[in-house]
């Protein structure tokens, strides 16, 4: 089993709690050439799909970046509920959100194969950058619409096969590990192959490019980024001296490390066979 689908690893290690998390998010929030964030730009379809008293779940929320960032973009009227399978994202997601939104919202531990919620409750479903983390899509894909009601909207954002593929090489260079071996097509739900498993349970699924890569002009947001993806072994001081040359050297020579990102979301309605 690959580790992007481990379960145990992923709840234990990797999302045991925000950290490894944070340090990914910090690196395209503060480096990325597209002036107008990612969770703005999701926002914004979002709010172009949702009802002014739309009961929206969000699986798989991580530290609820999308709601803390429009904080006041959000209606009054909305029933938002945030799920993720760990409980120490959730207490993380509780902290960065606030007391005001945590008061606002309903929040639980779920997985996203098995969601505990009847048949045709909500009206926006969202699983963003999660996907690509279960270990049967197709059955999660089923479980979103089960969910949704029949004229709601999901919402899925993923990654491409090119996506970090500059910084992968850089790691893979000092430290050559096997999740880094052709991660772009390895992933189980990706821009490659998303449309594919959603159609398995939507009638109409379509997807929408977030148009972005990093310019980065710091050595240690890229080696963060790199410790952060193999949290359970540590680099040796040799591997960290390695990588943080090759980055300062890039940095030196072109003005910044740069990055391709390959990011789009993919909007699913109506019902397979429908």
């Amino acid at each position: 089993m690959s580790r992007l689908t481990d379960t145990d690893y992923l709840k234990k290690t990797q999302y045991a709690n925000s950290g490894n998390l944070g340090a990914r998010i910090a690196l395209h929030r503060d480096y990325s050439t597209n002036p107008l964030n990612l969770q703005t730009w999701l926002f914004d379809r979002l709010l172009a799909a949702a009802p002014e008293d739309a009961r929206i779940l969000e699986v798989g929320c991580g530290r609820g970046d999308l709601w803390a960032i429009n904080r006041d973009r959000i209606p009054t009227g909305w029933d938002v509920t945030l799920t993720d399978f760990s409980a120490g994202m959730l207490d993380d997601a509780r902290a960065h959100l606030g007391e005001d939104l945590v008061a606002r919202f309903t929040m639980d531990v779920a997985s996203a194969q098995d969601l505990p919620f009847e048949d045709n409750r909500f009206d926006i479903v969202m699983g963003h950058f999660m996907l690509y983390h279960v270990p049967e899509p197709t059955e999660a894909a089923a479980e979103l619409r089960r969910v949704l009601k029949p004229d709601g909207t999901t919402f899925a954002a993923t990654l491409g096969q090119n996506h970090m593929r500059q910084l992968d090489a850089a790691v893979y260079h000092v430290h050559p590990h096997d999740l880094l071996l052709n991660r772009g097509t390895t992933r189980a739900f990706s821009l490659e192959n998303g449309a594919d498993i959603l159609r398995s349970a939507f009638g109409d699924v379509t997807m929408h490019r977030y148009d972005c890569d990093l310019s980065v002009t710091a050595v240690q947001p890229l080696v963060d980024y790199a410790k952060s993806m193999f949290p359970e072994s540590e680099f040796t001081p040799e591997q960290i001296a390695t990588l943080s040359e090759t980055f300062s050297q890039e940095i030196a020579a072109n003005g910044a490390f740069h990055i391709t990102k390959d990011t789009a979301m993919f909007v699913a309605r109506g019902h397979a066979g429908a």
